[in-house]
């Protein structure tokens, strides 16, 4: 399990800095904290499958398999949600792609890790991608949708007639 939260922590950072210049398909819902979140919660999911298939003959394998499923399946649901949210296959796609794609390649390969095992570790990594995650959450392509007066004009610029 470590060994997921560690590659989903990388992997979460990445995918956030990656969905900063893409155009989300709402700004308010899919942004660099919930991109972290669905990172980090697919880490979760794929630590306790390869727990599970990491004790089957070639479970590495089997593990790359059911990684590619899920990439597979995340597509299918991006472009029935298009038709919902614009842009939602442009948005994920690739963001998936490195989540899925790292957690794919490095879980099996960092799992007899030192580095993996050491708790501090995995908590380091995740303390940075949640604080990657909030703070990169309010760097949108939209307005902010808040209707606004201009600044106040200080007293000692404004005359009275």
């Amino acid at each position: 399990m470590r060994a997921a939260l560690l590659v989903g922590s990388l992997a979460a950072v990445v995918a956030a800095l990656v969905s900063l210049p893409l155009r989300s398909p709402h700004d308010g819902l899919l942004n660099s904290a919930s991109v972290v979140a669905g990172v980090l919660a697919l880490s979760v999911v794929s630590g306790l499958v390869w727990r599970w298939l990491s004790r089957r003959a070639n479970g590495a394998r089997w593990f790359t398999v059911a990684m590619n499923l899920g990439f597979i399946i995340w597509v299918t649901i991006a472009f029935s949600l298009e038709t919902q949210l614009e842009r939602m296959v442009s948005f994920s796609v690739p963001l998936a792609a490195i989540a899925f794609g790292a957690i794919a390649l490095l879980v099996p390969r960092l799992f007899v890790s030192i580095l993996a095992q050491r708790r501090i570790v995995v908590l380091a990594a995740l303390a940075v991608a949640i604080v990657a995650g909030a703070g990169l959450a309010n760097r949108g392509d939209a307005e902010s949708g808040r209707l606004e007066l201009p600044p106040r004009a200080d007293a000692d610029h404004v005359r009275t007639f």
